[in-house]
């Protein structure tokens, strides 16, 4: 059975090295998902190729005295789509035998133990460098903080995940948590909580609102997090800006031009109105800021810091690569996500605010 699983890890490996060689050349494989040369997967050939990687057993969570550890969604994981798709795409193998996880984080060191997709750069990778203490990111694609979901570990998850380990202990030093916006577009039909009438309506109708639900599933979190790992600095982390707050709130289609971020000459976007999004980015900020004042720890407003810098700014501003085609945002590993610029900024500041 691991054979036949990790075979099929082989040829996805020796795939990816037949489509590598075109970007080699210079050849522009058409994907508006990520900056080129990004697309694929982060295969390492040796262990892919290396029949005892294949059966070796799953190693531990390393764990050092004095680490980071992380939680988060694709905005912490700031994964490729590539490295994304190998992840669902061994799933299966995984959750059929759970000693492949090991095996499969060999062939491909972008897929944590926990089968989570993780990029370069990233926050939690930015973090780490500033602090200048060891990692244990526990961030996941599609995460959500309390909306059921089988495609990745909730946050929740992630914090029982990082207490079974052993990541979350007396001496872990500091800790960043950030969701709840996957959870937004989920729940477009449940009462915010934030309306005159929700709680009266919620209370009749038997139904939890987005704001109860997001509250009851980070205290909890916070609270094991506290328990486990005492003597940590905890931040609670604000989603940067997105989407434009404006009464309709904008979202950028594309952006297209000649020449990427500073170096556009010019440029053209589509931008359209998404109400809730964007409504829903500034509930979560705000229930983040109440979670952090409820159990006394830090809030890290990124959504200020980041002011015009989101996904419908300018060229030589932005942070946000857009949705369809965009040709002058700056290096990035996946639309809708943050560029290496804004990784660099965003990640500096909370290190420097959580110190």
């Amino acid at each position: 059975m691991k054979h036949r699983h990790l075979g099929a890890l082989a040829a996805l490996a020796l795939s990816a090295t037949i489509i590598a060689p075109a970007h080699a050349q210079g050849i522009s494989m058409n994907n508006p998902m990520a900056s080129q040369g990004r697309e694929l997967p982060t295969i390492n050939m040796e262990a892919a190729l290396d029949q005892a990687t294949w059966t070796d057993p799953s190693v531990a969570q390393k764990v050092e005295p004095g680490n980071l550890v992380t939680f988060g969604d694709s905005i912490m994981a700031n994964m490729t789509a590539g490295d994304a798709t190998f992840s669902v795409a061994t799933k299966g193998a995984r959750q059929a035998n759970p000693d492949l996880a090991g095996p499969i984080s060999k062939v491909n060191p972008n897929i944590n133990l926990h089968g989570c997709a993780q990029g370069t750069p990233s926050l939690p990778k930015k973090m780490a460098a500033e602090l200048g203490v060891p990692l244990n990111d526990y961030s996941c694609p599609g995460a959500t903080m309390y909306t059921p979901t089988a495609a990745a570990l909730t946050i929740p998850e992630q914090v029982d995940a990082a207490v079974a380990d052993g990541a979350l202990n007396p001496q872990t030093r500091y800790v960043t948590l950030q969701g709840g916006y996957n959870d937004v577009y989920n729940n477009y039909f449940t009462l915010t909580g934030e309306g005159a009438n929700d709680e009266q309506i919620a209370a009749q109708t038997n139904r939890p609102t987005q704001k109860a639900m997001f509250a009851a599933a980070i205290d909890q979190a916070v609270a094991k997090i506290k328990a486990a790992a005492p003597n940590a600095k905890i931040a609670l982390v604000g989603y940067h800006e997105i989407t434009e707050d404006t009464p309709a709130g904008w979202q950028c289609l594309f952006h297209i031009g000649e020449g990427y971020g500073k170096d556009n000459t010019w440029g053209a976007s589509a931008a359209f109105p998404i109400f809730f999004d964007t409504q829903g980015e500034m509930n979560v900020q705000k229930w983040m800021a109440e979670a952090a004042q409820r159990h006394g720890v830090m809030f890290a407003d990124e959504r200020a810091f980041s002011a015009g810098h989101g996904e419908c700014a300018p060229a030589a501003d932005r942070w946000v690569a857009g949705i369809l085609v965009d040709t002058t945002t700056g290096e990035h590993n996946l639309a809708l996500h943050l560029t290496d610029e804004g990784v660099e900024a965003i990640g500096n500041d909370i290190a420097q605010k959580i110190r």
